[in-house]
């Protein structure tokens, strides 16, 4: 009795290392994503601490320093999206059974959330303008 054995396909190496999930590489992402955005800003926005030298070369001519700049902006959003994607994809089924609330219990907690605030912003004030007072005797 002959065993027939399974034609293994064979798969690139190259292929096996970029479809590999590693344990840290969306944390890391997201920090290269980040640094990499907040610098793109600060070229763009033309912060005199990080400005592109003209004698730099190829992006220090004309406007290509500010063109890398918007390039880099627009792959660090691209990785953050790649980062954040994954968490919000298991709540949108979630979000689908979401049932809204009729228009007159609306209006009603909307209301009772209002007068809550006008009264915690009235005692915040208050108490702002004791200790204000306190201190002002003291000092």
């Amino acid at each position: 009795m002959a065993i027939k054995q399974k034609d293994v396909e064979k798969k690139s190496k190259l292929w096996e290392i970029v479809t590999t999930e590693y344990k840290w590489e969306n944390l890391i992402l997201g920090i290269l994503a980040t640094l990499s955005a907040a610098l793109a800003l600060m070229i763009i926005s033309g912060n005199p601490l990080l400005q592109i030298s003209p004698s730099f070369p190829i992006l220090g001519e004309g406007n290509n320093g500010v063109i890398f700049a918007w390039v880099l902006f627009t792959i660090s959003v691209f990785g953050l999206i790649l980062v954040i994607y994954p968490f919000f994809l298991p709540a949108l089924p979630e979000l689908k059974k979401i049932t809204w609330a009729k228009w007159s219990k609306f209006l009603d907690h909307s209301v009772r959330v209002l007068i809550f605030l006008f009264f915690l912003t009235g005692f915040i004030f208050l108490f702002n303008l004791l200790i204000i007072n306190l201190l002002g005797g003291i000092l």
